[in-house]
């Protein structure tokens, strides 16, 4: 018969500490690998004290899971979402994004465990995916913020640019591959991804007048040479 979970944790402290054992035991051993027995014993309580608070491992990662990304959103709004710059909102989520996965080894673990996070059900979660049509509705805000202020381009494909960005954040995951045998450093790499990011995303200034009449000289002389090459191969 399961053992039903009580409507409130009947106590906080105890909680807590399997909640921090937990974690430390994901980020060790991954989903897999993590035994509740062994939590329970780190945690101070019996195993059944833990079923007290938690119906099972999925549910227990999931609370870890929630407690991080909580932590990471206050991070990201004291960091990014103050920034006056749309385009370096943009940027500085790209590189705060790099600087959480060093510092939060827990969703890397996850990641190589289990690339599409199955113990999550991220994809069946109502919840997380409303986060995420909000995350990119807020990320095209920001796009077409910068658009009318002058600082991206026009031209860029702003339906696409969360889901560059998704794509983008998961690099530190493949730095192996391309960073091996100490040929390029990983931190360099993910700084110049950043850098191109921001490039291809930066409106380009506007030519000056001289700018203008040298481009328009060239391209006169430009056509001048074609018409005088074609001349001489009809000779």
């Amino acid at each position: 018969m399961p053992i039903r979970r009580p409507d409130k944790p009947r106590d906080p402290a105890r909680r807590t500490r399997i909640l921090e054992a937990a974690k430390r035991h994901f980020v060790e051993r991954g989903f897999k690998g993590t035994n509740l027995d062994a939590v329970a014993a780190e945690a101070g309580c019996a195993k059944g004290a833990l079923y007290l608070e938690f119906a099972d491992k999925e549910s227990l990662l999931r609370e870890v899971v929630e407690q991080s990304f909580a932590t990471i959103r206050a991070r990201f709004a004291a960091e990014v979402m103050g920034l006056e710059s749309p385009l370096e909102r943009l940027v500085a989520t790209l590189r705060f994004a790099y600087r959480q996965q060093a510092a939060e080894p827990l969703f890397g673990k996850l990641l190589r465990e289990d690339p599409d996070l199955r113990a999550l059900r991220l994809l069946d979660d109502a919840a997380s995916a409303a986060a995420a049509k909000a995350q990119i509705a807020q990320i095209n805000g920001w796009v077409d913020e910068g658009i009318a202020r002058g600082e991206i381009r026009p031209d860029v494909d702003r339906d696409a640019i969360p889901f560059v960005l998704g794509v983008l954040r998961f690099a530190p995951q493949h730095l192996g591959l391309v960073t091996s045998f100490s040929l390029f450093t990983g931190e360099r790499t993910l700084d110049a991804i950043a850098d191109i990011f921001r490039a291809g995303l930066a409106a380009r200034p506007a030519a000056t007048s001289t700018e203008t009449t040298s481009t328009t000289t060239i391209s006169t002389k430009q056509k001048q040479r074609a018409t005088a090459s074609r001349a001489r191969s009809k000779r």
